[in-house]
């Protein structure tokens, strides 16, 4: 806080542009963490696809339901061993490789179809009466919706900071 008799601030307070650039490490951070889950989600969901092909019936809950419907038909069609649904769903997770790279980046786009995906495909396993899954979806969809609120959070406090003089800083943590 400044004295009374002077103009600077006392040594040690919180100036505007410290303040600012610490609520926008914050704001990064959270937005790292919601993207971050799509890699998850994919990592997880190759997983369970890798477990499938080697003729486990272990799984983790917060993989994609379409990978275990490729993985089921498969397994049904007598394909169970082969490669092109292990393929498929190389080509599903990838997309969430993306979504989660592509977020990162605070696109908003990426957040907000791999929402609608990732809830569809909740709706999926829903159908399934798979609850368990339905469950973690839901937690991941919140911490994924964390993010990309972060993210338009960050736009305003980097366009604050720009509007009062002082530089927008890094745009991720270090």
């Amino acid at each position: 806080m400044a004295d009374a008799g002077t103009l600077f601030p006392a040594p040690g307070a919180p100036t505007p542009e410290n303040v600012a650039r610490a609520a926008q490490a914050q704001w990064a951070a959270t937005v790292t963490s919601g993207a971050n889950w799509f890699y998850w989600i994919a990592g997880l969901s190759l997983v369970n696809s890798a477990l499938a092909f080697f003729g486990s019936d272990r799984r983790f809950v917060i993989g994609l339901g379409i990978t275990e419907v490729v993985d089921y038909v498969a397994k049904e069609a007598g394909a169970a061993g082969g490669i092109i649904p292990l393929g498929m769903n190389v080509l599903i997770v990838g997309v969430f490789v993306l979504f989660g790279f592509q977020a990162g980046k605070r696109s908003k786009a990426a957040f907000l179809t791999g929402m609608i995906v990732y809830g569809l495909d909740g709706g999926l396993l829903l159908l399934a009466q798979d609850y368990l899954s339905v469950a973690f979806h839901g937690l991941a969809l919140f911490y994924i919706f964390k993010g990309f609120s972060a993210s338009n959070q960050l736009r305003a406090v980097e366009s604050a900071s720009i509007a009062a003089g002082l530089s927008p800083g890094p745009l991720k943590p270090e």
